[in-house]
């Protein structure tokens, strides 16, 4: 029950990690084609490496230390999209959640 609902929850982090790093794109750049650029083109380049590199369904086979070196890297972009964004104490939650998500990840050992 537990893992289910931890799998959901990395799910909704994912979902927020996009959202934050797309908000920020798209209220940092100046004028309508490069904040439609950096509002896009920045989740898309996240979700791409994420898939490609962290998903359990991912193409590319790395140690466990670079996927968490990686992971780490994404979600502190995100964090500091937030900060930058003015959600500071969002921000802090959501490192929080997510670092303890992570935890549970690992010993629970739901990624292959």
């Amino acid at each position: 029950m537990f893992k289910v609902l931890n799998l959901a929850l990395r799910f909704m982090l994912e979902l927020i990690l996009l959202f934050s790093i797309g908000y920020w794109g798209f209220h940092y750049g100046t004028g309508l084609l490069a904040q439609a650029a950096l509002g896009i083109g920045l989740p898309l380049l996240a979700a791409v490496i994420w898939g490609m590199t962290i998903s359990p369904k991912a193409r590319v086979k790395l140690p466990l230390a670079v996927v968490l070196l990686i992971e780490f890297l994404i979600f502190a972009t995100a964090v500091a999209c937030l900060i930058d964004s003015g959600f500071v104490t969002f921000a802090i939650v959501f490192a929080i959640v997510a670092m303890a998500n992570r935890f549970f990840v690992i010993k629970w050992r739901m990624q292959p």
